[in-house]
């Protein structure tokens, strides 16, 4: 049977927040039209995460940054580029000037002036990698349309572009609130049961409890940085639920959930450059199941359907799960 839901409609209600929330979603048709002329021009998708290994900018950078050239960016590309090191060093690297560069297109407007940066600048959106967790920084194959350090071609998504996410808004930080935040140091039980990250938080599921710590920026904290808390996203909690970072702080395993400033919900970029506003009660399937682990030697783990309803099926590239097209 196909999965369905429904998805939250766009303008229906009146006022700054509705014209806020049609402004992020043109630019998140923006970044969808870039991966498409960047497609054209390599033939792949850009890295989620890549670089030029130790010595530069340790294999960290965002796959953002590939995509400026084609967001009207050249020139901030040419400074990265023609840096030194070539490509600039680590993303963190506070005394370099292009990561200190605002560009706007990557912020979501209706975090208006919520948001203060801290060091870095921050991004909204993130590169999605379907529903795994566990070796989300070296996977030996993509189970959505991004893995770091691997580069996809349209063909080879197979459950259809318009089918598959690309990226996920998130949500800068706000004190202790789940959405945009980061519970940090979490034990390894957490990538076969995700239960555990669900109970981090208070009964109105808005705020982590006070004793769980907490990332010092959050998500999306350095638009640069292609690492899972600011730049990566799996599709295994719904929308504005916790994220768990997993015997660390950074680059690390760990459920990162999408989120946004947009009520009850947030938006996603597909494949085919639509964008879809997905509603926080999105079927989620049996978040009881371990996600899965993906092993070299078994290919055929990623093309498995997701245990976790209509919104994992949304992150696989290759599930084969039937969605219907109701949008």
């Amino acid at each position: 049977m196909a999965l369905s839901f429904c998805l939250l409609p766009f303008g229906r209600t009146g006022g700054r927040p509705t014209t806020r929330r049609m402004a992020c979603q043109m630019h998140l048709k923006q970044l969808g039209l870039a991966m498409h002329i960047y497609h054209d021009a390599h033939g792949v998708l850009p890295q989620a995460v890549g670089g030029t290994g130790a010595g530069g900018n340790e294999n960290r950078l965002n796959g953002l940054v590939a995509l400026l050239p084609y967001l009207e960016e050249t020139r901030l590309f040419d400074q990265i580029m023609q840096g030194e090191p070539p490509g600039g060093p680590a993303p963190w690297d506070l005394n370099y000037a292009p990561w200190q560069a605002e560009v706007q297109l990557f912020r979501c407007p209706a975090a208006g002036d919520t948001v203060v940066d801290r060091d870095y600048r921050w991004t909204s959106y993130a590169f999605c990698i379907g529903d795994v967790a566990s070796d989300i920084h070296h996977l030996p194959q993509a189970r959505g349309a991004f893995a770091p350090g691997l580069s996809t071609r349209f063909d080879e998504i197979g459950d259809g572009l318009s089918q598959t996410i690309f990226m996920s808004e998130i949500r800068p930080p706000d004190g202790r609130r789940t959405i945009g935040q980061i519970a940090v140091n979490l034990p390894r039980n957490v990538l076969d049961d995700v239960g555990i990250c669900q109970q981090l938080v208070d009964a109105s599921n808005r705020y982590y409890r006070n004793d769980v710590s907490l990332h010092t920026y959050g998500r999306g904290y350095n638009w640069a940085d292609g690492a899972a808390g600011p730049g990566l996203v799996n599709t295994i909690l719904p929308p504005n639920s916790p994220s768990c970072a997993v015997g660390g702080i950074e680059a690390v395993d760990g459920i990162y959930s999408a989120g946004s400033h947009h009520p009850g919900g947030c938006q996603v970029l597909l494949g085919d450059a639509s964008v879809q506003m997905i509603s926080e009660r999105i079927d989620c399937g049996d978040l009881g199941a371990a996600p899965l682990k993906l092993d070299k030697a078994a290919a055929e783990v990623e093309r498995r359907a997701s245990p976790y309803g209509v919104w994992g099926a949304l992150g696989t590239a290759n599930g084969n799960e039937e969605i219907d097209d109701d949008y």
